[in-house]
C-alpha cells in the first residue's frame, strides 16, 4: 500500500506529504454483571495522507493542508483521485508558510509499557479480573462493563526525510455501577491506562461502589452559599487542563490567552501551593513526527516553557513540541483527611463537569458530596458547583495521596477555597 501511495503522489506532482499508517489490533470484552456476554477480537490497517500545497502571493510564501484516509481494497485508480482532491482542498487553505519536520533514516521505538510483555487476550484476561476484584454485594454491583485492550503499530513517513515508528499499547473501558437500596441509582465511570494497572482499576471500582452505595441514600442538596470544595480524580484533571489550554501555542497565536514564558499562572501572591506541573506523552512521536520529550510547563507557578504543534509553534518562533496526552503533576502538601477538616463540601460525582479554557469558570451538577463539617458527615446530591479558578489559584491545596490514569497522574484530590454553590 505504501508503495501505491507514493506512486499516487507522484503522478499527482505532490512534492510535500506525510504519511501515516497505523495498524490496530483490539481485544474487545462486554459484561453484564460478571458474565462474559460476548467478547471480539478487532484488526484494522489504516493509512492517512496529508499534502502540502504551496503558492506565493504578494512575494509571501504560503502552505496549505489537507488529508484523506486510504483503505485496504481501494484501487490504485481510487486511491489517485483521493490524494489529487486533498491536494486540491489544501490549495484553498493556504497559510503563512511553515517547515515540515526533517529527518534522516529510520528510528523504530519499541514499547516499554508492561503490557507489551504479553498477549492482548492475557492482558485483558488480568484487567477483567481486576475490574470485578472488589464487586462481590448483592445490593451495590457492576451492572454492566466493557473492556479494550489495543495495540497500534505507527509507521509514519514524509518528503522530508522522517521514517519512524513505535508501538502502543492501550486499556481503556467503562463499567455502571448500581445499588438497589434505599433508591435504584446508578453511576457511570470510564478508565483508561497505558500501563497493567489493575491496583488503579481495583481503587477505581472499590471507590464507585461506595460512592453509589452513598448515592442510593442521598435525599437533599447543600444549602446555598459559598463552601471550600474538595475535588478528586478526574475532576482534578479537569480543572487543571485550564493551565494546560491556556499554555498551547495555538491559544497563544489567536490572543486567546495572554501567557508567555516567565508568565505567573497562578498571580504575584500566591497563599496556597504554586503549581508544577508536566506534560507527557506515552508514544515517542506525535503525528506529525516530532520526537517528544517531557515538557517542564509550569514549576513554581511560574510558566517555563510553551507546547503545542509544528505550524503554531513555528509562528511563535519557539520550538514545537508536538501534542502530549498527559499531565503530570508534582503537588501534594496534605493528606486527604486534613484537607477534609473544617466546613468542605467534597464532590464525588458529578452530572457533567465542565472547565472554560476562556474564562476559567468551572461548573458540575452533584450526583453525590460529602459534606464535612468539624467532624459531622452529610451525604448530599443536587445543586452545583459554579467557580471561577482564577479567583481561587492563589489558595490551591493538594493531597499527597496520587491518582493515575492515561491522562494524568497527580493529587488525588485538590481543594479550592470559596466556590459558590447553588443549592436549598
Amino acid at each position: 500500500m505504501r508503495d501505491a501511495i507514493i506512486q499516487s503522489l507522484k503522478d499527482e506532482k505532490i512534492d510535500n506529504y506525510l504519511i501515516t499508517e497505523t495498524k490496530k489490533t483490539s481485544v474487545e470484552m462486554f459484561f453484564i454483571r460478571q458474565t462474559l456476554d460476548m467478547t471480539r477480537t478487532e484488526e484494522l490497517d489504516e493509512w492517512n495522507v496529508i499534502v502540502y500545497h504551496d503558492a506565493v502571493k504578494d512575494d509571501r510564501k504560503l502552505r496549505g493542508c489537507a488529508d484523506c484516509s486510504i483503505h485496504q481494497g481501494m484501487t490504485q485508480e481510487e486511491i489517485r483521485k483521493a490524494i489529487g482532491e486533498a491536494y486540491m482542498a489544501a490549495g484553498y487553505a493556504l497559510n503563512p508558510y511553515y517547515d515540515m519536520v526533517k529527518g534522516e533514516g529510520r528510528e523504530s521505538i519499541e514499547c516499554t509499557s508492561s503490557l507489551a510483555g504479553m498477549t492482548l487476550d492475557e492482558a485483558a484476561g488480568r484487567m477483567a479480573k481486576a475490574l470485578f476484584a472488589k464487586d462481590d454485594s448483592e445490593e451495590c454491583f457492576i451492572n454492566s462493563a466493557e473492556l479494550f485492550v489495543e495495540k497500534k503499530k505507527v509507521n509514519i513517513l514524509n518528503s522530508a526525510g522522517v521514517d519512524c515508528g513505535y508501538d502502543d499499547y492501550l486499556v481503556k473501558g467503562e463499567f455502571v455501577v448500581q445499588c438497589l437500596e434505599p433508591e435504584d441509582v446508578e453511576l457511570y465511570q470510564s478508565f483508561s491506562y497505558d500501563e497493567l494497572d489493575e491496583n488503579s482499576l481495583m481503587t477505581l471500582v472499590e471507590n464507585k461502589l461506595r460512592a453509589v452505595a452513598d448515592r442510593a441514600r442521598a435525599d437533599k442538596a447543600p444549602a446555598a452559599g459559598n463552601y471550600d470544595v474538595l475535588l478528586s480524580e478526574d475532576s482534578v484533571r479537569e480543572v487543571l487542563s485550564f493551565y494546560t489550554q491556556r499554555a498551547d501555542a495555538a491559544y497563544i497565536y489567536q490572543k486567546y490567552s495572554t501567557y508567555g514564558i516567565g508568565t505567573k499562572v497562578q498571580g504575584d501572591n500566591v497563599e496556597g501551593e504554586k503549581l508544577n506541573i508536566k506534560l507527557h506523552s506515552s508514544v515517542p512521536y506525535d503525528d506529525m513526527g516530532i520526537s517528544m520529550r517531557d515538557c517542564g510547563l509550569i514549576r513554581d507557578g511560574e510558566l517555563r516553557q510553551i507546547h503545542g504543534g509544528l505550524r503554531l509553534c513555528q509562528y511563535l518562533g519557539v520550538e514545537p513540541t508536538g501534542y502530549y496526552n498527559k499531565m503530570i503533576v508534582n503537588n501534594g502538601s496534605r493528606s486527604l483527611e486534613e484537607l477534609k477538616k473544617g466546613r468542605v463540601l467534597h464532590v464525588v460525582s458529578f452530572s457533567d463537569f465542565n472547565m472554560d479554557a476562556f474564562s476559567g469558570h468551572f461548573a458540575g451538577e452533584i450526583r453525590l458530596a460529602y459534606l464535612y463539617n468539624n467532624g459531622s458527615v452529610t451525604l448530599v446530591t443536587g445543586g452545583s458547583v459554579n467557580g471561577s479558578l482564577i479567583d481561587a489559584q492563589d489558595k490551591l491545596t493538594f493531597s499527597n495521596e496520587r491518582y493515575d490514569s492515561r491522562s494524568y497522574s497527580g493529587p488525588y484530590a485538590m481543594l479550592l477555597k470559596d466556590i459558590p454553590v447553588s443549592g436549598e
